[in-house]
């Protein structure tokens, strides 16, 4: 209870001592959601992380409603931004990192963008989200799928890396 009363008079928080509390406090769910605030993750209204919550800068924007299941790990270089109603399965990857393919160049430094998931999107269960990657409003992700470009909207992704099953709006 100390740390915390010492966490929320700071301005700021460093990400790492915010997850850290965020994943390891018995305190109440409010006062654990307000730490992270600290370290620069944005949520709004009716948003639920579940812990265990892994990110690294805290440049993370979570819109309203939006859920985020346990074990999820947002890899935030850049900006990761998810829009109202969207529900992120458990153990789901979302990365805006990555390296060079050419392994001359693999040590030289990151490859970095940022991502944006809809409104009403589902990211099922172990999804990996690649960097630079937008996922359009209500789209579906099947469980264990890796996403490596763009999704438009209305639409159900699945696999390795996730190709278009169905377009929704036809339902």
């Amino acid at each position: 209870m100390i740390r915390y009363y010492a966490y929320i008079l700071k301005k700021k928080l460093t990400p790492e001592k915010a997850r850290l509390f965020f994943n390891g406090s018995f305190l109440s769910y409010k006062k654990r959601i307000a730490v992270l605030k600290k370290a620069g993750v944005m949520l709004e209204r009716g948003t639920t992380v579940i812990s265990p919550f892994y990110f690294e800068h805290g440049k993370v924007e979570l819109h309203e409603n939006v859920l985020i299941n346990s074990g999820c790990t947002f890899l935030d270089n850049e900006k990761i931004t998810i829009m109202k109603n969207s529900m992120i399965g458990p153990n789901v990857i979302i990365l805006t990192v990555s390296h060079y393919v050419n392994p001359k160049h693999r040590h030289e430094g990151n490859i970095t963008a940022p991502i944006t998931i809809g409104e009403n999107v589902w990211l099922g269960a172990g999804c990996v989200i690649c960097p630079g990657v937008n996922i359009g409003n209500n789209c579906v992700i099947a469980a264990n799928s890796v996403v490596t470009s763009d999704v438009p909207g209305n639409t159900l992704y699945a696999g390795s890396p996730a190709i278009l099953k169905k377009e929704l709006n036809s339902l």
